[in-house]
């Protein structure tokens, strides 16, 4: 436990200190700035195993693959045309799951939790004119906005279903997406990432696709 919070301390510094060294240096990096809003979904897939059942601890402990909405917002500085990096914040709504105990089939729908997620990306871009495809890699932190919740199973038990200790995670992503432009400074973005969330019990994978509208200056 002390070595992942320690980790998760050394990333939100390491990730404050380089957007702390983006904003003071942007003058005399950009060539130009790019400001992004989108939205779309985020598909979680399955994760924890039917082997950590625990009777009265852990009594559902696979959590399915589930589909919540999502929208978010993006700043990037272009340090050339087809090399960029990016800040970007999304905020992930939460969506029905349903659980089910592995000993007897019992089942309870909750409301899986919401989450903040901020990055620092790297994009490359591969061709100018007015379709611009590109790959993007990087990393941040996820916080999950999560509080003790109380739920009925349909076989009539009473669970509750505790928010973690720690609610801050580091994260990765990696993917690719295509930008449109209709002008030289309003376009349209399509995103695709994987992203991996280290959380404890359990690491998070997600698929992660927005579609959005950007303005360069």
């Amino acid at each position: 436990m002390k070595i992942r919070i320690k980790f998760v301390n050394k990333a939100k510094t390491l990730l404050f200190g380089f957007v702390s060294i983006i904003l003071l240096m942007q003058p005399a990096l950009a060539e130009k700035y790019q400001v992004s809003l989108f939205v779309g979904m985020n598909h979680v897939l399955q994760y924890g195993s039917e082997g950590d059942y625990i009777l009265g601890e852990n009594d559902f402990p696979v959590t399915p693959a589930h589909t919540p909405p999502n929208f978010g917002a993006a700043f990037a500085i272009y340090l050339k045309d087809n090399i960029a990096l990016e800040l970007g914040w999304r905020y992930t709504l939460s969506s029905k799951v349903t659980l089910v105990d592995p000993s007897d089939q019992d089942e309870v729908e909750i409301d899986s939790s919401k989450h903040h997620t901020i990055t620092l990306n790297f994009i490359y871009r591969f061709l100018k004119g007015n379709v611009k495809p590109y790959l993007i890699l990087g990393g941040g932190l996820d916080k999950i906005l999560a509080k003790d919740e109380f739920y009925t199973t349909k076989y009539g038990f009473e669970v509750d279903f505790l928010a973690p200790e720690k609610s801050i995670d580091p994260l990765a992503n990696i993917g690719a997406g295509i930008q449109l432009l209709a002008s030289p400074n309003f376009g349209i973005r399509l995103d695709l990432r994987y992203v991996m969330i280290f959380a404890e019990p359990d690491s998070i994978s997600s698929l992660n696709g927005v579609i959005g509208i950007t303005y360069s200056f």
